[in-house]
């Protein structure tokens, strides 16, 4: 009888390891819920400049601005632009602005616009 009562739990317990997800599966498993890709949070330092609104596509800014020191060249550039930080700029193209922005891939992510 105590035979029989240690070989079930070692088949009970050799069924529930079985159970977990392998590494395989967890490799191939989606990133976000819903299947979507996690952006990186961005680093470093927060740099700051002045441009004007180029043009806006869902949240993405391009804008014309001078050199950043420590950052950027003066160009046009496109920067990442998240609903909190568009909440409270200026949206419209040819826009004179100020902003603050932190070092991310694929872009660049703002963290700040104002008008200026």
């Amino acid at each position: 009888m105590r035979a029989f009562v240690l070989a079930a739990a070692l088949v009970s317990t050799l069924a529930l390891a079985a159970c977990g997800q392998s590494s395989e599966t967890q490799a191939n498993a989606p990133a976000a819920v819903g299947g979507g890709d996690v952006e990186p949070v961005p680093t470093g330092p927060v740099l700051s400049g002045v441009g004007t609104i180029a043009s806006l596509d869902d949240r993405t800014m391009a804008i014309d601005h001078e050199a950043v020191e420590g950052g950027l060249p003066a160009g046009r550039h496109e920067f990442r632009a998240y609903a909190t930080v568009l909440a409270e700029a200026p949206l419209e193209p040819g826009s004179r602005v100020a902003f603050s922005y932190q070092a991310a891939e694929p872009m660049p992510v703002l963290t700040e616009v104002t008008a200026r």
